[in-house]
């Protein structure tokens, strides 16, 4: 457990080590979100299942009237407490695989690479943790603005599908949303392009992050001192 917990020392990295670039580590990332998919759903039957019986109410049930739209419905609360679970869960698990004699997730274990302290020492627990929330920050500060206008979509998305439910005039339906949301229709649509844009290019700036440097650091990797090398351990 203690190895575990704390870096594990070997001599140092020798200069010709090869370094897992972008396409690898996303390729990878895709395989482990498909392995994930199984346990997000699992937990998301269980998390209802919760809900509807200390409850008395289902995060899948809540439905929206485009006339009375809530700020917060039932099925936005507890799909937060939901999601915010999850990634714990997703961030301990992660944690623990970078930790573990795999050195590596599943979907980088399958594809040959391994996650190392800065002169090729497998990493502690704690190490593996930092570099998670680190990444973790960073996938908020990219999505910012995405995640700011959040709320905002899922009233219009919900407002529209009853519009479409219960055959209401688009424009009826269009003059609801508006009040519901503060700003024009038009102008919504403008923010979220601005924010699509926004995060494909703070995305694009850590993925060259990690694609330039010789090592393949990328800005979390060199907060926390790791990096990603081939091979298996």
């Amino acid at each position: 457990m203690e190895a575990i917990m704390t870096d594990e020392a070997l001599p140092p990295m020798p200069p010709h080590a090869h370094y897992a670039g972008f396409w690898l580590r996303f390729i990878a990332a895709c395989i482990d979100l498909v392995l994930y998919m199984p346990v997000y759903w699992g937990m998301g039957i269980a998390f209802d299942y919760a809900c509807l019986h200390v409850l008395g109410v289902s995060m899948t049930d809540a439905s929206v009237d485009y006339a009375d739209v809530t700020p917060s419905t039932p099925h936005e609360v507890y799909r937060w407490w939901f999601e915010s679970i999850f990634g714990v869960v997703a961030l301990l698990s992660y944690s623990w695989f970078f930790s573990s004699k795999w050195q590596a997730s599943p979907g980088m274990h399958l594809l040959k690479f391994r996650v190392t302290g800065e002169e090729g020492q497998r990493i502690g627990f704690l190490r593996a943790l930092a570099w998670g929330i680190t990444g973790t920050f960073g996938w908020l500060i990219c999505c910012a603005g995405v995640l700011y206008l959040q709320k905002d979509i899922m009233i219009v998305r919900d407002m529209l599908d009853s519009c479409k439910e219960q055959n209401v005039d688009m424009a009826d339906c269009v003059t609801e949303v508006e009040k519901a949301i503060g700003i024009s229709f038009i102008s919504f649509q403008h923010l979220m392009y601005a924010a699509a844009g926004l995060t494909v290019f703070m995305f694009l700036i850590w993925a060259l992050s990690i694609a330039l440097p010789r090592d393949k650091t990328g800005f979390h990797n060199l907060i926390c001192g790791t990096r990603f090398l081939k091979g298996r351990p």
